[in-house]
């Protein structure tokens, strides 16, 4: 499903901020990507959605290069991060109403697939709020909410859990779990973190980065 083969992401002559990445991710595995900020975590998913070229190396998903995908019709892919685009001035219904209209959804439809979505990440009472006024926990559960909208074939979560205090922690973790168990059952699911506890219930695999390379994890004495 995920081919990358001897990827190497340039920022600079002097920087590159992947080099040498190997992967193959397969429909419905579950994978964790540990490393410290910037240690390339970011730039591994960008390049997975399309949002980074690599300067070497091949990238693909279902068979065709990466650069040449159009994530509008050809992969369903989802990108959680802490720093989601959103129509600022605009109450949360209106948000995600927008979200069916780009993919096409029939109009009659928007309505009862909103309350749904609102009801399942019990965010109903942010319906007609602006989303330039919400909390930055909330903000999440409104891009997990949006993304539960159409069936997804790649979840891509960047650092989402880290920093949080408990309490949002576990409603992060709650939405996100409700969103991974919707159809299809054999979406991929890769999430990067600063903190390999944090993702460990989520994942069956944990690949670490530093440098922008893949690394083995020493033994902790």
């Amino acid at each position: 499903m995920i081919v990358l083969k001897d990827i190497e992401v340039a920022y600079s002559k002097d920087y590159s901020a992947l080099l040498g990445i190997n992967l193959h991710v397969k429909k419905g595995e579950k994978i964790g990507i540990v490393g410290h900020k910037d240690s390339g975590k970011t730039a591994l998913l960008r390049l997975i959605a399309g949002l980074e070229k690599q300067k070497s190396g091949e990238a693909y998903i279902k068979d065709t290069p990466i650069k040449k995908i159009n994530f509008a019709k050809d992969v369903a892919l989802g990108y959680l991060t802490n720093r989601a685009v959103f129509f600022e001035r605009k109450s949360v219904y209106k948000n995600l109403a927008w979200t069916l209209k780009v993919h096409k959804v029939d109009k009659k439809e928007w309505k009862d697939r909103i309350q749904k979505v609102l009801e399942d990440f019990e965010i109903t009472h942010l319906e007609k709020e602006k989303v330039h006024s919400l909390c930055e926990s909330d903000r999440r559960l409104v891009q997990i909410a949006r993304m539960a909208l159409r069936p997804l074939e790649i979840i891509l979560c960047d650092d989402v859990l880290t920093g949080d205090d408990s309490v949002t922690q576990e409603k992060i973790k709650t939405a996100l779990k409700k969103l991974f168990k919707l159809p299809p059952k054999d979406k991929i699911i890769i999430m990067a973190s600063e903190d390999e506890k944090i993702i460990k219930e989520f994942v069956t695999k944990i690949i670490h980065i530093d440098s922008g390379s893949f690394v083995e994890k020493q033994n902790e004495e």
